[in-house]
């Protein structure tokens, strides 16, 4: 007989029709039943444990859409510089790494320029000053702009003539590297790590995302910067070895060979295929200029009519396609190759995605609606960058409050999943759900249904998985947490406090605080 696990006195959001349960039975892998007051009983012979909800909420395991594996892994040892206010703190967290590194390859992360005293990014010659005998690497916080002190420069090799080196007057390279230049290092950075050092980093996290109740995500691996068109050993790592991990892993490749999809079996790809930069980067493709750069409207990454292209073979191959854009410029372009993919082949069940689409329009939702299109965002970017004075108003001036609309864009009718994009903000859900329903800007909230819904049976939905998992329902997979208590009944100024007690994963207890 199968291992039959109950969960009692619970209050439980199924996120399906139901709606509430007070108990949810489990036998093996999957949920047996759920249901109200006592009748959990009739299940209890031959029971192996009873677990006491202690009127608890009980949700189905957090789907993470838009998640980084290696990187979030490997990143774990970088130098985190997301309290560096100055260039002053960044030099002793260089310095200390550097006498621990001894002329290793020293790598940090998080550099948020517009929190800093002096309000631009550090050049080589900053960084030389902490450390001039190994090669040093600092990524932006959004991990699109990559700085060298001048050992790293040597050390890398970056051919100058790429796009995204930063020049000074005399024509010599300031360490600041974006575009193809940051792609080129990004590859190089990553590439230096062993599959036995990624086995290790990536395993290490699965604790901690265990614990914060993310039992399947959508990996959205390769190089975090770089637009590939063949193989990339991130996307293979996790297609060789994600199935040994306790969450399970739904590999979005990224690349732009169909082909090589198909022959892998795969029914997706992208993820990470940018059609902008950043906002932070001011490379995000803006209708408008940006506020602190006059007459800098951003970037395209890709050309149009190979984007097209692109997008009508995923169609033509029935693949699931997601497609980077952030910038309202690039979620038209987005839409236009996904209309006329749907012209060319027909419209069927796609679920073609936009990742992020921070400041996708008001016409541009009803498009977006109108075709099917799946929205995977991330909240926790408000967090970090929406409030008053923060990098949003900073690069919009009198366009701020436009950033991820939520609540326009569930009322539009579009499916809205949710993401950390870890490690650029905090994995646990609980963060971007309570960004969700505590938006900056009041107008876009959503409420507290609303928000785990985008952690849940949308993001199950968005990986065709809606059958599986993302709900409390009978004959889906055992993927259930408890959380530490009735968030129904929290002041929503408070959701991001609440952590896991109890996470399930197929029927198993893996974590039990």
């Amino acid at each position: 007989m199968e291992e039959r696990i109950i969960i009692k006195n619970g209050r439980c959001m199924t996120m399906d029709e139901r709606q509430t349960a007070d108990w949810i039975v489990i036998e093996g892998e999957r949920i047996l039943a759920v249901g109200d007051g006592d009748g959990w009983q009739e299940f209890a012979q031959g029971i192996h444990r009873l677990i006491d909800g202690q009127q608890r909420t009980v949700l189905p395991g957090f789907i993470d859409s838009h998640f980084h594996m290696v990187i979030t892994g490997l990143a774990e040892n970088f130098v985190n510089l997301e309290g560096a206010r100055n260039f002053r703190s960044i030099g002793r967290s260089i310095k200390a790494a550097r006498a621990k590194k001894k002329g290793e390859l020293i790598v940090a992360k998080f550099l948020d320029a517009t929190r800093l005293e002096e309000k631009r990014l550090p050049d080589r010659t900053v960084l030389d000053r902490y450390c001039n005998d190994a090669p040093v690497a600092v990524y932006s916080a959004d991990y699109h702009v990559l700085i060298l002190n001048t050992y790293g420069i040597l050390y890398f090799k970056v051919p100058f003539t790429l796009d995204g080196v930063d020049l000074d007057e005399k024509g010599m390279p300031t360490g600041i590297f974006t575009n193809q230049a940051g792609s080129r290092l990004d590859t190089l950075i990553f590439n230096s790590f062993s599959d036995e050092d990624i086995d290790e980093a990536v395993s290490s996290t699965m604790d901690k995302m265990l614990g914060c109740g993310i039992t399947t995500i959508a990996a959205m691996e390769g190089g975090n910067m770089n637009f590939v068109f063949g193989q990339d050993k991130q996307c293979e790592f996790i297609y060789q070895h994600g199935k040994k991990y306790p969450i399970d892993m739904e590999l979005f490749y990224q690349t732009t060979n169909v082909d090589y999809v198909m022959e892998k079996g795969l029914k997706r790809l992208g993820g990470n295929l940018y059609l902008d930069g950043t906002m932070g980067a001011r490379t995000a493709a803006l209708s408008f200029d940006y506020a602190d750069a006059p007459g800098c409207r951003g970037l395209f990454c890709i050309d149009e009519n190979y984007l097209k292209e692109v997008v009508c073979r995923c169609y033509e191959k029935n693949l699931q396609v997601a497609l980077d854009a952030i910038g309202d410029r690039a979620i038209e372009l987005a839409l236009d190759a996904f209309e006329l993919a749907i012209s060319k082949f027909g419209r069927k069940d796609h679920r073609s995605r936009i990742e992020h689409a921070e400041l996708i329009t008001e016409v541009q939702m009803k498009r977006a609606a109108d075709l099917g299109v799946i929205l995977s965002m991330t909240p926790a970017y408000e967090g970090i960058w929406g409030e008053k004075g923060g990098m949003y108003e900073q690069r919009l001036g009198g366009h701020y409050g436009r950033s991820n609309q939520f609540r326009q864009i569930f009322d539009s009718g579009i499916i809205v999943c949710g993401g950390s994009d870890s490690d650029i903000t905090d994995p646990n859900p609980m963060v971007g759900i309570h960004d969700a329903v505590n938006h900056p800007v009041c107008c876009h909230r959503v409420s507290l249904e609303e928000a785990l819904r985008m952690y849940t049976i949308h993001g199950a939905y968005a990986l065709f998985k809606e059958h599986e998992i993302g709900s409390l329902t009978p004959g889906k997979l055992a993927d259930v947490i408890i959380l530490e208590q009735d968030i129904a009944k929290l002041l929503p100024d408070r959701l991001k406090t609440v952590k896991t007690a109890v996470t399930i994963k197929r029927g198993k207890v893996m974590v039990e605080g």
